[in-house]
């Protein structure tokens, strides 16, 4: 039987708040802990849907805002391209223990919104919509597609994402997950261990009916110290890459490729491309040939290489130290992630987290941890800021989306639409005069 959560659409408020004098740039505030009953709002996750509506995702954090203070899913709507939001709703409360990492996945085969999280760092639920965010189904607890992995790296700690996660050509539906071995909490801080840890990916082929577990991508070792958090895209030759967090010293991320994206992963390397301050990333695809004239991937990260600031805290001897999380930066790469050479600064000051989406318009939106509540804990955001923006911005006028492109995300709606394997790539889906709507 359904759980219905009906959002309230009369509690909207105005989101036209505008922190540049930019005409294709918008800053607005969404998740303010402000007479909300939470400490603080962390880890946020959104998605765009075929629609154009936008879903936006975090933790409420209560007690002093750590990883295993109490926790609920929190969750707001946007139906008219971020104008309005609705009112703040919680889509998971498990009481004294945590409901974190939300990962949301857009299913344009089956027309449905799927969200996985996690809960107590332990179980991992799931659960679905299928009219654009307005209901939910009643969450599913999902952990059986772990246990049969403990024969594999007998994990105690499990997470999903965060960040959203990605739906293949093919219909495969990718949630990027770690795991770890460790109970331990961290004295100091009151939070759980997260090291030894190691990534994986949970994957459905039927559109959420079942999920199953993939191969681990990156181990845990002296010379790969402590993949976690990660995010995944599709390439146009239909492999994908896999971006991962790491506590190691070369304070960059780790990259590795799978031919189906569960099965089959080359060893992880250090990429140049990405400095990793130790601390969660957002990547997407923005366009792929033929649909639109250029291929394109977006990354964002807090990139404080120039910034001479360390935590005194650190894991273990082997873990590099915590850099400053600020200056989140967006990278885009044009050659299918060899490389990244073009950036923007999103936020100067402290931004922590970050995850992307895109709209069929071509609008990318960065929803990230912006600020510091308290002065003395670098990890705690004041707020969790949307960053809205188009391709123009984003490169200083160096690039935009051509008029014979189609709507961006028209290779995922034509594989729906034709059920077909591979990315549709047949010639008379390319228009010359204008843009069209449909395949």
């Amino acid at each position: 039987m359904k759980n219905i959560l009906f959002l309230s659409l009369v509690a909207l408020f105005p989101a036209m708040i505008f922190a540049q004098a930019f005409d294709n740039v918008r800053k607005q505030v969404v998740f303010d802990p402000t007479n909300t009953g939470f400490y603080v709002f962390r880890i946020p996750a959104i998605a765009t849907t075929k629609k154009g509506n936008i879903l936006i995702f975090a933790e409420g954090r209560k007690g002093r805002g750590g990883d295993l203070d109490p926790s609920n899913l929190v969750y707001k709507a946007s139906y008219d391209s971020g104008n309005t939001w609705t009112s703040l709703s919680v889509l998971a409360d498990k009481g004294n223990t945590t409901c974190s990492n939300p990962v949301p996945v857009i299913d344009y085969f089956e027309d449905k919104v799927h969200l996985l999280y996690t809960v107590g760092y332990n179980s991992v639920y799931y659960m679905y919509s299928v009219d654009e965010g307005m209901s939910w189904e009643n969450p599913i607890n999902i952990t059986d597609a772990f246990e049969g992995f403990k024969s594999i790296y007998p994990w105690k700690v499990v997470a999903t994402g965060p960040g959203h996660g990605t739906q293949l050509s093919t219909g495969r539906i990718l949630v990027p997950i770690w795991l770890s071995t460790s109970g331990v909490v961290d004295s100091a801080t009151n939070t759980l261990a997260h090291f030894p840890s190691i990534t994986s990916v949970l994957y459905s082929d039927d559109s959420g009916k079942s999920w199953l577990l993939g191969d681990i991508i990156s181990p845990n070792n002296d010379t790969l110290v402590f993949p976690s958090e990660a995010a995944c895209v599709e390439l146009s030759s239909g492999e994908i890459m896999f971006n991962m967090r790491n506590e190691s010293i070369n304070y960059r991320r780790l990259v590795s490729f799978s031919p189906d994206g569960i099965s089959g992963w080359t060893k992880p390397y250090y990429s140049d491309n990405f400095f990793e301050p130790i601390c969660m990333a957002g990547m997407i695809r923005y366009s792929i040939q033929p649909f639109q004239n250029k291929n394109r991937i977006l990354f964002t990260n807090p990139d404080s290489r120039m910034i001479p600031w360390s935590t005194k805290r650190g894991t273990t001897a082997k873990a590099a130290p915590k850099r400053q999380r600020s200056n989140l930066t967006l990278r885009i790469s044009y050659d299918e992630g060899i490389t990244f050479p073009v950036y923007k600064e999103i936020e100067s000051g402290y931004a922590g987290y970050s995850d992307l989406s895109v709209g069929s318009d071509g609008i990318i939106h960065c929803l990230y941890e912006c600020g510091l509540k308290t002065a003395n804990n670098k990890f705690l955001p004041a707020t969790i800021t949307l960053c809205s923006f188009d391709l123009q911005w984003a490169t200083s006028g160096k690039d935009s989306l051509s008029v014979n492109d189609m709507p961006v995300n028209s290779n995922l709606i034509c594989a729906a639409e034709h059920q077909n394997p591979v990315l549709v790539k047949k010639k008379k889906y390319l228009f010359k005069k204008k843009r069209p709507r449909t395949c």
